[in-house]
């Protein structure tokens, strides 16, 4: 399984964090948190703000008010030196996901070596 297969998901935080906020903005959020960790593993989002409506599925009627929450440069995400969005506990998240998912390669590699005395053969990539 890669890294980016799952997302920890808090849910008392997350609602605790969201309280208040209309479901759009709640919905928009958790959408650029996946885009943020399956897409971007954690890299960041970009700093356009069409691009980040898009992320959120967001109309333009309601995206200032939602974008001016959300990229909030505080609380949600917030503009790193790079010039991307970040969002601080996913991009925690995404290094300890990837920590585990790297063990996990390791002791498998390990197995099979002890299994089978030799490295399994490589996979082809896509």
């Amino acid at each position: 399984m890669k890294p980016d297969a799952y997302i920890p998901f808090y849910g008392n935080d997350f609602f605790q964090a969201m309280k208040g906020h209309e479901d759009m903005v709640i919905v928009a959020y958790l959408k650029a948190i996946w885009h943020y960790w399956n897409h971007c593993n954690a890299k960041g989002l970009a700093d356009n703000s069409e691009y980040l409506r898009k992320v959120c599925e967001v109309d333009k009627a309601h995206w200032e008010s939602t974008c001016a929450i959300l990229f909030d440069n505080d609380k949600f995400f917030t503009l790193g030196e790079d010039g991307m969005w970040h969002q601080t506990r996913a991009a925690r998240e995404w290094s300890t996901a990837l920590e585990r998912y790297q063990i996990a390669c390791a002791k498998g590699k390990a197995g099979a070596l002890k299994r089978w005395g030799k490295r399994p053969p490589r996979r082809k990539s896509k």
